[in-house]
């Protein structure tokens, strides 16, 4: 994620460089003002260039409403019968769309937000929860005979926006900050499952471990404190919450070889070495930036099953805009998504494919910079109007065939 910043740093710190340079010049009336200035109108036009390729609407054929739609049946009806999850995050309980596709669609929900840490407290103070809105979301789905995914337990990535912002302060002023962090980990874990319990059945429990920047664990408050234990001892705490719910690490990829990938397998190794109470691997798939190489991600699946663990595509979305090039750019995203989807339905070990919104109208990339200028997004299964893209089709197909 780091060289993506740098796609922003770099250019800003030359162009400030060069305006400094120019101002400087004509200060003392230096000759070089010209040059310096020729390079500022230059980087300048090259910006010009790059924010309107980048941030400029673009607007690509929907050849698949010309198509029929879907045969009669619903993705969720097959998914029930091969006992496999068809999911879509859900970030309001209110949402329309919710009761529009929900059981009729998906027969899985993930709140987005409202089941993370920070998000469940009361003025974000450690110990003070309000679970009005995660009920909301859970109730429904419940009601419906829709299982739900709880995500997260611990998150460390982002300093006071994953976890909440007084644990840094708390920890630092502590005089036992291992037990002081065990404490408040045991505290929140227990509440919050204890209090989903019979409701939530699966969870992840830690939510990407790994750094974004180098080949090593997050360097969060939970590893600065704790070491690499405290992904064991998460474990710990929530089987002993709820011995009955399934318990998932979830991490998100950028490619599925190479050295992160590697470490990532050790410390799945090293958590079934020390008998630590792991059943799952959640895979985010997160099509950000580029897509992924899928003869890579089969690999990848079949490597955790090896492992005699679960998996489950948990995040999935790919944004159209990484298909721009395409003669047909909606197929090809559709294409693409179907595929991802079938080697996860193809392998038992695979027991859920979750895409991140019910539709391309609550996707989060419109509502993140840099993203939310860079539209259209449209990751996902469902478009804007809640028709169906051609993935659907393929991706129940696939369904059908799973034993």
């Amino acid at each position: 994620m780091l060289k993506y910043y740098l796609y922003a740093i770099v250019p800003a710190f030359l162009l400030l460089s060069t305006f400094i340079w120019v101002v400087v010049s004509l200060i003392r009336r230096c000759k070089s003002w010209r040059i310096a200035a020729g390079i500022f109108a230059a980087e300048i036009l090259i910006l010009a260039i790059g924010y309107f390729v980048y941030f400029t609407p673009v607007e690509y054929a929907r050849n698949y409403l010309d198509d029929p739609p879907p045969d009669p049946g619903s993705l969720a009806d097959i998914a029930n019968e091969k006992g496999f999850y068809i999911g879509a995050a859900v970030n309001m309980a209110d949402n329309p769309e919710y009761r529009k596709l929900v059981p009729s669609e998906f027969n899985s929900v993930t709140p987005e937000n409202y089941a993370k840490w920070r998000q469940l407290l009361v003025n974000d103070e450690i110990g003070n929860y309000d679970f009005s809105k995660a009920d909301a979301i859970v109730d429904y789905a419940v009601e419906k005979g829709v299982r739900v995914r709880g995500h997260t337990l611990i998150w460390g990535k982002f300093s006071g926006r994953t976890y909440p912002k007084e644990l840094d302060d708390r920890i630092a002023n502590a005089k036992d900050p291992p037990t002081e962090l065990r404490s408040i980990m045991r505290e929140h874990i227990q509440t919050v499952m204890t209090h989903f319990q019979g409701r939530i059945p699966i969870w992840d429990v830690v939510n990407e471990p790994l750094s974004m920047d180098g080949v090593y664990l997050d360097k969060n408050i939970f590893l600065n404190t704790l070491g690499r234990s405290y992904i064991a001892e998460s474990f710990r705490m929530a089987r002993e919450a709820d011995p009955s719910a399934q318990l998932f690490i979830n991490e998100q990829f950028g490619n599925y070889t190479g050295e992160l990938v590697e470490l990532f397998f050790d410390l799945l190794e090293w958590l079934l070495e020390e008998n630590v109470p792991i059943d799952g691997v959640g895979i985010q798939a997160h099509n950000i930036f580029k897509t992924h190489n899928l003869d890579e991600f089969r690999q990848f699946v079949e490597r955790v099953a090896d492992l005699g663990l679960l998996v489950e595509v948990t995040e999935f979305d790919a944004r159209i805009r990484l298909f721009g090039e395409e003669p047909d750019p909606y197929r090809a995203q559709s294409d693409y998504m179907a595929e991802y989807a079938r080697i996860c339905i193809e392998n038992p070990a695979c027991i859920g494919f979750t895409v991140w919104g019910l539709s391309d109208a609550s996707t989060w990339f419109d509502w993140v910079p840099p993203f939310n200028r860079m539209l259209p997004n449209d990751p996902l299964l469902f478009d804007v109007n809640l028709r169906p893209k051609p993935a659907y089709a393929k991706i129940r197909d696939a369904l059908a065939r799973r034993p």
